[in-house]
């Protein structure tokens, strides 16, 4: 009986690793016909018992936009996946106070939206508007993939007065046309968002932030809140894009750099007990994983610049237990993260980086993936689902230059996945309408 039970162990580690060595060796054939070297690159997928196999999985790599799966994380296990940004609006006579909650989309559609409301409650004049610093206003918010943005507080008066304010309209008069095409019918009957511009009218003189809410005693003041969408939903227009406002507002909400190593550290101590034996091209002192921001665009302090980085296994360890949290909450990875041939909008606030990647009928639906690109470095990581399970995986590229064969490279390592685990397996997943708003001010 132990001598079939000993067969069996063997026969089943003779078919498990073939598919790893020859996905390893594949890598390698392919960086060689691209004349790339092995050494300057990093490849890992998860294997059958959930370790990171590959080339070079524990070596230091730079991270750029994956960053903004380990903010993923980091909002979804700290807030929950369910949150919902709470702004409250207070109004006495013709002052409105904002308390706000650091929600990262105050953008245009946003306000245009809130303008709608506030008319719909009959509001029409206003003396001033007061806001504290958690309200942070930027019309460009869904749009944003610039660099590390520090939003002020007189900028975001600024916002507030120039849309808020309907009688100086001009060029905000087409933009609101646009906003309606664009938004569906049932969204905009469901918000209760007014289509024609003679139906909008609010005037504001001043705006200015404040320290402390001064209405928050006035017992005759009316108070009203406004709720965001899931912030599952937030996290999936930011993936989609790689909205870099939005990831360096969610990662400063859950309180930065020093916050998340607080957090990550007994975790990694959890997953990967022998992480810093193995690692590679670390100096002495250095963590294993470290976040200057949520977006993976580089931090500047004195004159030196500073990258995210982590290793390939941890990555691939952060997708997988993002994975296994979500579904425990009833959601699904692909409700975060773009998914291949359905998340390809190529304009808008959601305009995908991979409209133009992973449309073959081989792949088409079965990744779940966030690409990187600075100058230096260019990542792909995700899921990639087959017919032998779901396969977590990373590929980082530390280069200068044009990223064509780095792409390249991935694309081509992705669909040797696929094949070394009996082809894709296609996700349930069906695309929505992302609205900044989950319901009418009340």
């Amino acid at each position: 009986m132990m001598k079939r039970i000993l067969l069996s162990s063997s026969v089943l580690l003779a078919l498990s690793t073939p598919a790893m060595a020859n996905l390893k060796s594949d890598w390698e054939k392919i960086l060689n016909n691209y004349n790339m070297s092995p050494q300057y690159h990093s490849f890992c997928y998860s294997n059958e018992a959930g370790q990171a196999q590959g080339s070079n999985p524990h070596m230091k790599v730079r991270l750029a936009s994956v960053s903004k799966l380990i903010t993923s994380y980091w909002a979804s296990e700290s807030l929950g996946a369910d949150y919902q940004y709470k702004s409250e609006f207070y109004l006495d006579g013709k002052h409105l106070h904002i308390a706000g909650d650091k929600d990262p989309i105050y953008s245009k559609r946003k306000l245009f939206f809130l303008l709608s409301q506030l008319n719909n409650l009959g509001i029409h004049e206003l003396d001033k508007i007061t806001f504290d610093s958690n309200l942070i206003v930027f019309s460009k918010a869904e749009e944003y993939t610039g660099d590390i943005l520090r939003m002020t507080s007189a900028r975001t008066a600024a916002n507030l007065k120039d849309f808020f304010h309907t009688p100086d309209w001009n060029k905000l008069k087409v933009a609101y046309r646009d906003f309606i095409k664009s938004t569906p019918k049932e969204v905009i009957d469901h918000l209760q968002i007014r289509e024609e511009l003679d139906d909008l009218d609010l005037s504001v003189k001043s705006v200015q932030v404040v320290k402390e809410n001064p209405l928050k005693d006035v017992s005759e003041a009316k108070k009203m809140i406004h709720l965001s969408p899931e912030i599952i939903k937030y996290l999936k227009a930011m993936n989609i894009q790689s909205n870099n406002f939005i990831a360096d507002q969610v990662f400063n909400k859950l309180g930065g750099e020093s916050e998340f190593d607080k957090f990550i550290a007994p975790k990694l101590k959890e997953w990967l007990p022998n992480l810093d034996i193995n690692r590679e091209n670390f100096s002495a002192n250095e963590l294993s994983i470290k976040l200057y921001s949520g977006s993976g665009l580089p931090e500047y302090k004195s004159s030196q610049r500073l990258d995210n980085y982590a290793t390939c296994s941890i990555i691939v360890k952060i997708i997988e237990e993002l994975d296994k949290s979500l579904d425990l909450a009833g959601k699904s990875l692909q409700q975060m993260v773009a998914v291949s041939g359905s998340d390809i909008d190529k304009s808008g606030p959601t305009k995908s980086t991979i409209r133009a990647r992973f449309l073959s009928p081989k792949v088409k639906n079965s990744l779940v993936v966030k690409t990187g690109t600075l100058f230096h470095t260019s990542t792909l990581a995700g899921k990639v689902s087959t017919q032998q399970g779901s396969k977590y995986f990373g590929v980082f590229h530390q280069l200068r230059g044009w990223k064509g064969h780095a792409k390249a490279s991935q694309d081509e390592i992705v669909k040797k996945i696929v094949d070394s685990y009996g082809g894709a397996e296609k996700l349930e997943y069906q695309k929505e309408f992302f609205f900044p708003a989950h319901e009418v001010l009340r």
